[in-house]
């Protein structure tokens, strides 16, 4: 196992019971200091796919930090455009929706840390636990960071954070936190889908598999998971996601304005067209970032993009593998980004 306090490897010996994927917590011997060690294995066979459809849930989560010197202006109407995306092109009902955005007079619906991570249980448990057959998605639109990933798990040797509207005195959300509450849970014949919309984003979830134009790229240290999990992200982790005009004189995101445009257009897209339909919006509206997808499992690129349409694991080890170790490589703000200046001053970045 690897301590996610000070990066230290040690072995460790499974509890009966505990399958591949499980998360047991021991005592690091290094440092001493208490740590979760996930166990990889063999995957279990498959049960094969539930019959009948699943269970939808989705959160949207809008963060424009209004009143702060880092608001940000499209991130609330981003989350008004994918609930339209998901209520009228794909008639998700409203009921299986949670809406969490700083224009809400309910505290318990606002994006608080604290609210994220309760809202993120749900989405991947519902109210009695993850089953094969549920279909999910997940929106974040705000501020993304980086800090230092103290197991030196990632390429760069940073996490991707999010940033709850309450973070100056709360905290990031790391990529680890994410994935352990939203993804690390889910069976086999899960379905989540994940758009992020802010900096650092493209391995936001740490999915294994990064989809280039040469086909799948596997991660360094590949976290391997039995549900099936995209991301489609804004932009590279190390370039900036657009605050932008959309055509109908909102201020919106770049990635979601182009995503909801294209998705309208093309409900149930091949991927290529998908990919190549959002590259082209973005390209036609001026924005040098990217689209990008990551994914929990390798599939034929020509399969047809299905919001609820879970498939099948084809991962042969669950949980994470480690390879190899890096030193925390953080990439500087833009001079006078005044979100950069704030995170120094919090001690955050």
């Amino acid at each position: 196992g690897i301590c996610g306090n000070c990066g230290g490897r040690f072995p460790v010996a499974p509890p009966p019971g505990a399958g591949p994927g499980a998360r047991i917590g021991v005592n690091c011997p290094t440092c001493g200091k208490p740590t979760e060690i996930c166990i990889t294995g063999p995957a279990p066979p498959s049960k094969g796919k539930p019959s009948g459809p699943g269970r939808k849930r989705a959160l949207l989560v809008g963060v424009n930090y209004t009143g702060t010197r880092v608001a940000l202006k499209g991130c609330v109407n981003d989350v008004r455009n994918i609930y339209r995306l998901l209520t009228e092109t794909y008639r998700w009902p409203a009921s299986s929706i949670r809406v969490l955005t700083d224009e809400e007079g309910d505290r318990s619906r606002m994006p608080t840390k604290q609210n994220i991570m309760a809202n993120l249980r749900w989405l991947a448990r519902g109210d009695d636990g993850p089953r094969p057959g549920d279909v999910m998605f997940f929106h974040f639109s705000g501020h993304g960071a980086q800090k230092e990933d103290p197991r030196g798990l990632e390429e760069d040797g940073m996490n991707e954070t999010i940033l709850p509207v309450d973070f100056q005195s709360a905290g990031m959300i790391t990529d680890d936190e994410l994935t352990e509450m939203a993804v690390t849970p889910l069976p086999e014949y899960a379905k989540l889908t994940v758009v992020m919309d802010c900096c650092h984003s493209g391995t936001g979830l740490d999915l294994p598999f990064l989809h280039t134009s040469r086909g799948w790229k596997m991660e360094p240290n590949p976290w391997y998971h039995p549900s099936d999990v995209q991301l489609f992200s804004g932009c590279e982790d190390h370039a900036t996601s657009a605050d932008v005009s959309s055509r109908y004189g909102h201020a919106g995101g770049a990635m979601t304005t182009a995503l909801c445009d294209v998705l309208r257009k093309y409900p149930n897209p091949s991927y290529p067209q998908l990919m190549e339909q959002l590259t082209q919006v973005m390209k036609a509206k001026g924005f040098p970032q990217r689209p990008q997808l990551s994914s929990s499992q390798q599939f034929s690129f020509d399969r047809p993009f299905v919001v609820d349409d879970p498939g099948q694991n084809r991962n042969g080890t669950i949980g994470r593998v480690v390879n190899t170790k890096f030193k925390a490589n953080p990439r500087p703000f833009a001079p006078g980004d005044p979100l950069g200046g704030l995170l120094q001053e919090l001690g955050l970045s």
